[in-house]
């Protein structure tokens, strides 16, 4: 069964969120590597995040949950 689309989820993922995550629509687990990988490349966050959702490895591991 599909989601309700008016339920907030990850932009990366689509897991369903929470209210503490909805303000950069990042699951705790999403957030926290993307931060991480942000913090490495010295790149800002939206940029990874915007480089994850288009990278084909990500897109297809997230499928398969965390």
């Amino acid at each position: 069964m599909a989601s309700d689309p008016s339920d907030p989820s990850c932009r990366l993922c689509h897991a369903p969120l929470c209210e503490s995550e909805l303000s950069r629509q990042l699951c705790a687990v999403c957030d926290e590597y993307a931060q991480h990988l942000a913090l490495q490349s010295n790149k800002q966050l939206e940029r990874v995040v915007g480089e994850l959702q288009n990278g084909h490895a990500f897109v297809a591991a997230s499928r398969h949950g965390h």
